[in-house]
């Protein structure tokens, strides 16, 4: 526990208090946070923030969660996500002549244009280069822009940007629109928001969809391509089991198959994850709680849940938890399954991101696709190992500090049409969240 000016700040750091907390979540509290999203990333008067009560937040995370539920319109927007990563991958692999580029700047254009496809349609605001740049503008000054420390303006200014194009937008909104964005104007416009606030509060939505998919992405990449015999064995899975057809008539991904038969590039993608998250969740104390049994937290005080020690905690990873394993999801290779507790990636329940599932199935295409038709290696040809980080962005996973260059090279036999197969609209992947 540490004592802050008088204000306490209980900090766990093991997983064993995760369902004690999730079962006292109505006095260990998200929602004063989400006001403050409302108002410091959405740029929410105060009058703003007063209408975002209990039961707004309630709804309002009901809707989300509802959105992002398998089934049709879920299939659909994966659709719109996948064309476009189609798009994006066979702009680096055009000719013979490798392509050089910036792995975390491509990253960051392939996930803002999949998911803005998905979430917005086609026709999205983040077309317009503009609006793209100045949105990492806006996340780079993002935490001083919060602190109230944004002194030459820029982050406000970026931010501008992107609340102006989101309102033009959301003045037409198209028909290939995503639940969640009708969903959440809906609770907003219910509880009174004008049409100019909830355009606002979209555009706070783009932190959400972007900024933690982008390092993972990145990062996933990088242990991927960085180790030849991993890459070999994931190269293996995937075109044995969820890729069809040929080099004549066209090559096709079976996305559901991708998300539960692949368990090796998901193992690689978690193990990214548990390696190098380093969000702590934090619950404010609404009303004195015994937590289990056994710690008394004071009404008015905090809870912090750091995931670092959680995502180490060799009693439930092992001897070699602090050892990058690209097996250890997957319980065939010797490795015991784990309790969806202490894997803390998409959150602390109740509080899992809603839209998990949508976020790896864009991931994983992106990943089987760029494994199978690519081969990408740093300029110098070797990895650096450890990459230094920047640790001032506001996010789950620290991007690295420097950019990588890389070459990317086609793979010739893998030459041809592509097209996405996404199978069964109510199909799951085994995520270790849950």
């Amino acid at each position: 526990m540490l004592d802050i000016f008088g204000t306490k700040l209980y900090i766990s750091k093991t997983y064993r208090l995760t369902s004690a907390v999730q079962r006292s979540s109505k006095t260990l509290s998200f929602k004063p946070f989400q006001k403050i999203t409302a108002q410091k990333m959405g740029g929410g008067s105060a009058a703003v923030v007063d209408k975002f009560t209990d039961h707004v937040i309630d709804d309002f995370s009901h809707a989300q969660r509802a959105s992002f539920t398998p089934g049709p319109e879920l299939d659909a927007q994966t659709v719109r996500l996948g064309e476009r990563a189609l798009v994006d991958i066979e702009s680096l692999i055009i000719d013979d002549k490798p392509t050089s580029l910036m792995l975390l700047k491509w990253s960051r254009h392939a996930v803002v244009q999949a998911t803005c496809c998905g979430v917005f349609g086609i026709a999205h605001p983040f077309l317009d280069p503009k609006v793209e740049d100045a949105y990492w503008t806006w996340q780079a000054w993002l935490v001083h822009s919060m602190a109230g420390v944004d002194i030459t303006g820029r982050g406000n200014r970026s931010r501008a940007i992107v609340f102006d194009a989101m309102q033009r937008y959301c003045a037409q909104t198209p028909t290939d629109i995503a639940p969640v964005v009708t969903e959440r104007s809906r609770v907003m416009r219910e509880a009174g928001l004008s049409e100019k606030e909830i355009a606002d509060q979209q555009g706070s939505f783009c932190i959400a969809a972007f900024a933690n998919t982008v390092p993972t992405l990145f990062w996933t990449i990088y242990e991927l391509f960085s180790r030849p015999t991993l890459l070999a064995a994931v190269r293996d899975e995937i075109t044995s089991t969820a890729i069809s057809g040929s080099s004549e008539k066209a090559f096709t991904l079976d996305v559901t198959i991708l998300k539960t038969k692949c368990p090796l590039i998901l193992s690689v993608m978690q193990e990214t994850q548990r390696m190098r998250h380093v969000h702590a969740y934090i619950r404010k104390v609404t009303e004195d709680t015994l937590l289990d049994g056994k710690w008394l937290l004071k009404k008015g005080h905090f809870l912090q849940m750091p995931c670092e020690p959680i995502h180490r905690e060799k009693t439930v990873w092992g001897e070699a938890a602090d050892n990058f394993d690209p097996y250890r999801f997957m319980p065939s290779k010797g490795h015991k399954s784990v309790p969806p507790s202490s894997f803390a990636a998409w959150g602390a329940p109740p509080h899992l991101c809603p839209a998990r599932r949508f976020a790896t199935t864009e991931i994983l295409i992106v990943l089987a696709l760029l494994a199978v038709r690519t081969d990408i290696e740093p300029e110098g040809g070797r990895w650096e190992e450890n990459p230094a980080v920047d640790l001032a962005d506001i996010v789950t996973l620290h991007n690295p500090k420097r950019d990588i260059k890389v070459k990317v090279q086609r793979r010739k036999e893998w030459l041809g049409e592509w097209r996405l197969d996404m199978g069964e609209s109510k199909t799951r992947g085994p995520l270790a969240s849950g």
